[in-house]
């Protein structure tokens, strides 16, 4: 089974957060669509990996990442947008002399009309100077109330221009993918390395396991009757020998002759022809006791 990596379960993910992404590109909106990838990442991972120190150190590692979310440099685009606003009133705010002026000249020229029609017709100067009196003073009136409410007193003063500024801030869905994925990328790293820790404490601990199966005094009187049937060579030594290669390997110990390579596994003797004296021991790839050889 391939190794189970953070990337390649973002990657099948990438349609549905790059669409999210383009759908809303405000800034609000894609972090929000960032930290549910990077959620459902959690989610996925602890439901794929059978190794809960993996998973535990993936939920830190992707929650460090969630966290760096707002520091990232995902911003594409920044539109801004001024309105100003003007209110004026062009209504009329009339003074109390000018209300007096013009309720009077109204009340004036009323009273002279109804005069006339229910004096009926008017013979000589003075019935008509009686008559339209009343009608100068009440159209005097209303042009001195006209006069007041035209003044600048009398209206209202526009009000000040209000400037409304709107910013918003849009996110590029392409930069802030790459910066999504290179965050996991560098998760990866780190579960890589933690998974290689994991291994290699497991190997020690199964060597470790491995070895204490054997007592080291025990393994010290087997590497010298090993010697001592090598010297020997005729065939009970050998089946002693063969023997005991058999029951250390039981007990997770090799029994490993002289072969050119292992010069750093055994200590040599100047002899005729070069040969295994003594055989070394190792478990799982990591030496145990020297051996000894002539060369």
């Amino acid at each position: 089974m391939d190794k189970l990596s953070l990337v390649a379960l973002l990657d099948e993910d990438k349609e549905m957060v790059m669409a999210n992404l383009v759908r809303d590109p405000s800034l609000s909106a894609a972090r929000t669509t960032l930290e549910k990838a990077i959620d459902r990442l959690m989610y996925r991972y602890a439901e794929a990996c059978d190794d809960a120190a993996l998973t535990d150190s993936a939920q830190h590692i992707l929650q460090a990442v969630k966290n760096t979310l707002p520091m990232m440099d995902t911003v594409g685009e920044v539109r801004a947008w001024n309105r100003q606003a003007q209110t004026r009133k062009n209504s009329l705010t009339l003074s109390p002399l000018a209300l007096a002026l013009l309720a009077g000249g109204v009340v004036l020229v009323i009273g002279a009309i109804l005069g006339v029609l229910i004096g009926g017709r008017l013979t000589g100067v003075l019935p008509f100077v009686k008559a339209m009196l009343p009608a100068a003073l009440g159209c005097g009136a209303l042009y001195w109330a006209g006069v007041q409410s035209a003044r600048p007193g009398g209206r209202k003063k526009p009000q000040e221009e209000s400037e409304d500024v709107r910013t918003e801030v849009l996110v590029d869905g392409g930069k802030a993918w790459h910066c999504l994925r290179g965050a996991v990328l560098q998760a990866d790293g780190q579960l890589d390395r933690i998974r290689e820790g994991n291994a290699v404490l497991k190997q020690r601990a199964s060597r470790t396991e491995a070895v204490g199966k054997v007592d080291p005094k025990a393994l010290e009187l087997f590497a010298e009757l090993l010697e001592t049937a090598y010297a020997a060579g005729d065939e009970g030594a050998r089946e002693s020998a063969s023997a005991i290669r058999f029951y250390l390997h039981n007990a997770g110990v090799d029994v490993l002759d002289y072969v050119p390579g292992k010069e750093s596994w055994f200590e040599f003797l100047p002899a005729t022809k070069p040969g295994t004296m003594r055989p070394a021991l190792a478990s799982e790839g990591r030496l145990i006791k020297k051996g000894l050889a002539s060369k």
